[in-house]
């Protein structure tokens, strides 16, 4: 399968990221809404194209073996780019008195 994810169109902070994207290793069902496309391409590796903080970065490659580590471990163990831990957080929507 082949993942594209725009990790820059949730607010969730990272650990919730890394949770939600370990689902996604679980179930192979590409249901989040940070992933922009997806292909099923037979294969039981994994291949994530990810945008995150405003940049494109190197595709990350799991293979199957890898899955299960993957997802409990965190994808952010397996980048070569330290992600950003806080996001908005819904901080543009709180209105001042």
């Amino acid at each position: 399968m082949k993942v594209w994810i725009d990790r820059d169109t949730c607010e969730s902070n990272l650990s919730a990221c890394i949770s939600c994207f370990g689902q996604l290793l679980r179930t192979g069902v590409p249901d989040r809404g940070c992933i922009t496309d997806f292909e099923e391409d037979g294969s039981d590796d994994v291949v994530v194209y990810m945008h995150s903080d405003g940049e494109d970065h190197e595709p990350i490659f799991i293979a199957a073996k890898d899955r299960e580590l993957v997802a409990y471990e965190g994808w952010d163990q397996f980048v070569n780019f330290q992600p950003n831990f806080r996001r908005n957080e819904g901080g543009d929507r709180i209105t001042k008195a």
